[in-house]
């Protein structure tokens, strides 16, 4: 990028964060050095050599300059890409100009350099690139200032020197034309995602604040990116690190900027987070890796390709020796879930042994803030997992089965009272939540103005294979009501319906699920207004009842010994104080499969005297229990 000399032009011209750079665009290069404002505590060499417009010393200093990187780790030594692959086009909520991403993939560990200096090619590439970025006065994307930045700090010191002040020239002019506008406030555009506005607001500024720390104005800018991050961080997370379930499909390109921060904050040996910032983020990680699938994805994420194992990689190194989940990132990475072949006669026969110490930590979470649950069987690559996101108009469903997809998407609900709809409104209450050795369970609930209310349940079992969802309806005023709900499947999904009774079976590859919609008669002898089956690549449940309410469990088995197992469901007569109650007041149910024999009762309707339901008394309002060899019932969920 050959510049004439404009002297007349230096003598007025400035370049300093928050100043337009279209008035420096065709000044030389020694003009431009002369034209720059420096910081009192700027490197005197680099400033003196600026001053007297010597682009040869200067870059020399320069050089001398670069922060030394990270010291290589036993991981990092094998993954070269860590510090800079979470910059790579992926990584970011838009990508930087194709020029710009073929740079960084040389960049990042693909390189053809020659012993530690770009190639010619590369070299021209990057002159094309820059002289563009000079055209447009400066004016450049996030993503591609967001490039430049990530070669000037992981590519500068391999560059020819001329190439280098080119490159850290052009750098300079877009971080500060790109922050003449975000000098005024630290607030993000409200039409930007929180990933947009944290890239935009709080890492870039971060990052040219650091880079650029000599030049007058940095210290503002860089402060105002930090505060920017830090409140991010506390604002879209719960007190014990749980993410807003908003974030949920877009976590992955807001977590790397967070991640992404932290290493440059470790590569300037600058401070980033405060004490209890830093527990904050760590917890952040450790509740985030309950949301990674072992497909190497996010539960819910519809737009974030890029592997959340690199991500976690390079966090593990930023969390340092307390982040206890470190070692389950890496245990994961080598499972190589993707490729090999599934056993599927033994829980444990193709799944990762964890570490001790991971074992004693939860697997599961919940935030009523951040309308957000997990419910999980174990840290293995092959768990069980339902994540619960209750923020919108109905609950959206992540579940995986033996770490395979198995619905994903809105649960859907349509309630009719005599047929007159019921309107579904805007999120949901979470009102219990309970997690122990034997399974996870959250009930939400919904209220309704007309008079009613609905209560729905997700069982998960810790070692069993099966789960539950029910849906509990009550206090309705009318003589009829019509109750559908459906449950999105996965797309990888084989779905086949038993010929003699109304059992669904969902199979993916060796893994089959077998569905038992406990609120219908087994056998279809038997009519019934309701039904079960796959429409349009959901789950369809329906139910007709008559009085004030209705209970609608179905029970999902994925047990690979119980393949096979011939099943049994009733519904079970329930009793209070010698009198059979109907089923609008209380409902309950039986099913048997081989070993497996489960108990799902409700109360719909408030009563101070206790219920007897096959032999089993109870004061609760849900009881989920299995029958024992003898017939008495063991409990594996008590709700009052």
């Amino acid at each position: 990028m050959s510049k004439t000399d404009q002297s007349g032009s230096a003598a007025t011209a400035v370049v300093a964060f928050g100043r337009s750079m279209g008035e420096v665009a065709d000044l030389s290069d020694q003009a431009f050095l002369q034209s720059i404002q420096w910081r009192k505590s700027a490197d005197a060499d680099l400033a003196r050599a600026a001053r007297k417009g010597d682009v040869t010393a200067f870059t020399a200093r320069l050089l001398q300059c670069f922060p030394a990187g990270s010291p290589p780790t036993k991981f990092s030594k094998k993954r070269p890409a860590i510090q800079s692959g979470l910059a790579a086009a992926e990584y970011l909520p838009t990508p930087p100009a194709k020029p710009l991403r073929e740079l960084l993939h040389t960049s990042n560990g693909h390189s053809t350099q020659k012993n530690g200096k770009s190639t010619a090619a590369d070299a021209a590439s990057l002159a094309e690139v820059l002289d563009s970025v000079a055209q447009k006065n400066f004016k450049t994307s996030p993503a591609d200032l967001h490039a430049l930045t990530e070669l000037i700090a992981c590519d500068g010191a391999s560059l020819e020197q001329a190439t280098l002040f080119s490159l850290w020239r052009t750098t300079l002019s877009a971080a500060c034309e790109f922050t003449k506008v975000s000098t005024t406030t630290d607030e993000g555009d409200p039409a930007q995602t929180a990933d947009e506005q944290l890239l935009q607001a709080g890492e870039l500024p971060w990052r040219v604040g650091l880079l650029f720390a000599d030049v007058k104005g940095s210290t503002k800018i860089r402060r105002r990116g930090r505060k920017v991050i830090r409140r991010e961080l506390e604002d879209r997370t719960d007190g014990d690190g749980t993410p807003h379930a908003t974030l949920l499909p877009r976590l992955g390109y807001w977590l790397a900027a967070l991640v992404r921060s932290g290493q440059w904050a470790n590569r300037f040996q600058a401070t980033l987070w405060d004490d209890d910032l830093s527990m904050l983020f760590n917890d952040l990680l450790e509740q985030a890796i309950r949301l990674f699938r072992p497909s190497d994805s996010w539960a819910m994420s519809n737009g974030f390709s890029a592997s959340p194992r690199s991500l976690f990689r390079a966090a593990s190194q930023l969390a340092g020796s307390e982040f206890k989940i470190a070692d389950l990132a890496f245990a994961w990475d080598k499972a190589q879930t993707n490729t090999r072949k599934r056993k599927a006669k033994s829980k444990k026969s193709a799944s990762v042994t964890t570490k001790p110490r991971l074992k004693k930590l939860a697997p599961s979470l919940q935030s009523d803030w951040a309308n957000l649950a997990c419910l999980r069987s174990d840290w293995d690559t092959e768990c069980d997992s339902v994540v619960i996101d209750h923020n919108g108009q109905f609950p959206q469903i992540d579940m995986t089965v033996l770490g395979r997809a198995l619905i994903n998407g809105n649960w859907d609900l349509q309630i009719k009272v005599d047929g007159k709809p019921i309107p579904v409104k805007r999120q949901w209450t979470a009102i219990c939540w309970s997690t122990d050795e034997d399974g996870d369970y959250l009930e939400l609930q919904q209220t309704f103005e007309a008079g009613g209310r609905v209560e729905r349940q997700i069982w998960l079992s810790r070692s069993t294979h099966s789960a539950m969802f029910a849906d509990s309806l009550t206090g309705f005023s009318g003589k009829q009501i019509e109750y559908t709900s459906r449950l999105p499947l996965s797309d990888a999904l084989d779905t086949q319906s038993d010929s003699g009774d109304r059992e669904t079976r969902l199979k993916d590859g060796p893994i089959l699920t077998r569905v038992f919609p406990l609120f219908l008669p087994q056998d279809r002898v038997h009519g019934t207004p309701g039904g079960c089956g796959i429409f349009g690549g959901d789950l369809v449940l329906k139910h007709v009842a008559t009085g004030q309410g209705l209970y609608a469990p179905v029970v999902l088995d994925w047990h690979p010994d119980r393949r096979r197992k011939p099943v049994q469901w009733r519904k079970l007569t329930v009793t209070e104080d010698g009198r059979i109650l109907p089923g609008d007041v209380s409902a309950g149910y039986r099913v048997r499969l081989g070993e497996q024999h489960l108990l799902a009762y409700r109360k719909l309707q408030k009563s101070d005297l206790p219920q007897t339901v096959l032999g089993f008394q109870t004061f609760d309002e849900t009881v989920l229990g299995q029958f024992d060899k003898n017939g008495d019932v063991t409990p594996l969920l008590l709700v009052e």
